[in-house]
């Protein structure tokens, strides 16, 4: 049996306290159609690397945890939406999907952050492309020659210290301009809008502007909302996804290991000039990226879910004082964006056509950025009926002279995950 660590457990109740499906689907198209034998044998490969993911989840009356699960991880030939930890998974939390050109990674976000999907992904690309391109570079990739280290599977949410919070006050923070509830935007079922854009276009813009493509997201999403609605009387408050590896000394951990940078877009911001507003939004980033101040924050996050742990004995508490914990962060933001950073495996990012981010439902508009090969490739998630928000990011990106193609626009697809 193996807990819940204190870093994945407000992901894991959370989400099934909302009826979330929390899971990822990494979806690759390759310069080729997919080989089924060679990807087969490359699964085979990428699970024996990772041993410590071969789970099932499972619950009992007060808690819900994982056993090791001995069958073969499901490879599907199929990009239909699929269902983890049930029979057509194998139970696992895993699994791996593919047609035509495209490879499928499907995920559980309970287990893995962004940075963690990228490990286990850049490992079964290069087990299939040693396979069908004879790539043998495997710089920066985890194989079946390393050595699976302990600290790999070790959350470093569960050795920071533990403090006493009873006379902590609780941060205040106040909502912020929300889409659904202010703009009175029309709640739906979440959509995704795939655009890729030209990398060389796109850094040029950022650093004549001195910003970076992630803080650049965020800011052009600003300003559109600013834009559609200067009369409001709440803020627009981003979230801006950053890996706190670095910051715990924890580079390898698989687990959810992310800080949230908080990007305000103030009526002083507002009357900068634009390069000026990308200044101060990489000065924000940095600021909140320091190393003492992240772990701090950590800190207390991993001691209030440890505390809310203790204070729900039973499964039915444990959803609900962590699906309020969730859902009450949502309001603090307007819109999220999230960036695990440039592809950094070579040798396989040749094969690459594309590469799409696509996550659950965690806010009512979040964008996923991925770069690979000389392109960036975006996925807007919105929960609303409204297109207004997209059409005025493209065409500031227009505006500006970035190159962008929109590949497809679609309904969720990343995969189903049941209470078990």
């Amino acid at each position: 049996m193996k807990e819940l660590t204190r870093g994945d457990v407000l992901h894991v109740y959370g989400s099934f306290g909302l009826n979330m499906d929390y899971t990822v689907r990494l979806c690759v198209r390759m310069k080729d159609e997919i080989n089924g034998e060679m990807l087969s044998e490359a699964v085979r490969n990428t699970s024996k690397r990772y041993p410590y993911l071969s789970l099932q989840m499972k619950r009992d009356e007060n808690r819900i945890y994982y056993e090791d699960n001995p069958k073969e991880i499901a490879l599907i030939n199929d990009n239909k939406r699929i269902n983890l930890n049930s029979e057509e998974s194998n139970y696992h939390v895993w699994a791996v999907c593919y047609r035509d050109d495209f490879i499928y990674l499907d995920i559980y976000h309970g287990l893995l952050d962004g940075t963690g999907m990228y490990m286990v992904l850049s490992t079964l690309l290069y087990e299939y492309c040693s396979r069908r391109y004879g790539v043998t570079d495997h710089r920066g990739v985890r194989t079946l020659e390393d050595e699976v280290r302990p600290e790999e599977a070790i959350d470093p949410m569960d050795y920071l210290p533990e403090i006493d919070l009873s006379n902590v006050a609780t941060p205040s923070y106040t909502p912020a301009f929300s889409l659904e509830k202010d703009a009175g935007f029309h709640t739906a079922d979440l959509n995704l809008m795939d655009i890729e854009i030209s990398e060389a276009d796109f850094l040029k813009y950022t650093s004549a502007n001195d910003a970076s493509p992630g803080t650049m997201i965020a800011l052009l999403n600003a300003r559109v909302i600013d834009s559609l609605y200067p009369d409001r009387d709440k803020k627009i408050m981003g979230s801006y996804i950053i890996n706190a590896r670095p910051m715990l000394g924890a580079t390898i951990t698989h687990h959810n290991c992310v800080s949230t940078v908080f990007l305000d877009y103030s009526d002083k911001i507002r009357n900068m000039p634009f390069d000026r507003q990308c200044t101060v939004y990489r000065g924000k980033t940095f600021i909140q990226s320091d190393s003492e101040r992240v772990a701090g924050a950590m800190t207390f996050s991993a001691n209030r879910n440890r505390l809310m742990l203790d204070s729900a004995p039973t499964l039915a508490e444990k959803y609900d004082v962590f699906a309020r914990s969730l859902s009450g962060g949502r309001l603090l933001f307007t819109y999220m964006v999230s960036y695990v950073g440039k592809w950094k495996y070579k040798a396989v990012e040749e094969y690459i056509s594309e590469f799409w981010t696509h996550v659950p439902s965690a806010n009512a508009l979040l964008t996923e950025v991925a770069a690979v090969g000389g392109r960036i490739f975006l996925t807007v998630h919105q929960r609303f009926e409204e297109d207004i928000i997209i059409q005025s990011l493209l065409d500031e990106l227009k505006r500006n002279g970035i190159s962008h193609k929109v590949h497809k626009n679609i309904p969720a697809d990343n995969a189903h995950f049941p209470l078990p």
